[in-house]
């Protein structure tokens, strides 16, 4: 990624998901239900929490010829594979 000028890029797979959305995605891969295990407090939501947000690669897509090869999917699968492997090997 050597650029002869520095910029900044945005990398992300362009999609939206709500973080309920994100949470089912990780719960339905290890085959429970969020709902069992996660309380929803609107009390505790600030007012300058972002309700929505998208990131935009089309940056790193037309500069840098970069384009996601995952999804919130695939990225959940990994993230909890790994997760679990790190379980195992403490547990030896």
């Amino acid at each position: 990624m050597q650029q002869e000028q520095p910029d900044d890029f945005v990398i992300a797979t362009g999609e939206s998901h709500t973080l309920e959305e994100f949470v089912d995605t990780v719960f339905r891969y290890i085959e429970l239900d969020w709902s069992e295990y996660v309380i929803i407090d609107p009390l505790l939501f600030r007012p300058t929490d972002l309700m929505f947000g998208k990131a935009n690669p089309s940056k790193a897509r037309e500069k840098l010829a970069w384009q996601a090869k995952y999804r919130m999917k695939d990225v959940v699968r990994m993230m909890v594979d790994a997760e679990l492997e790190q379980l195992y090997k403490s547990k030896k």
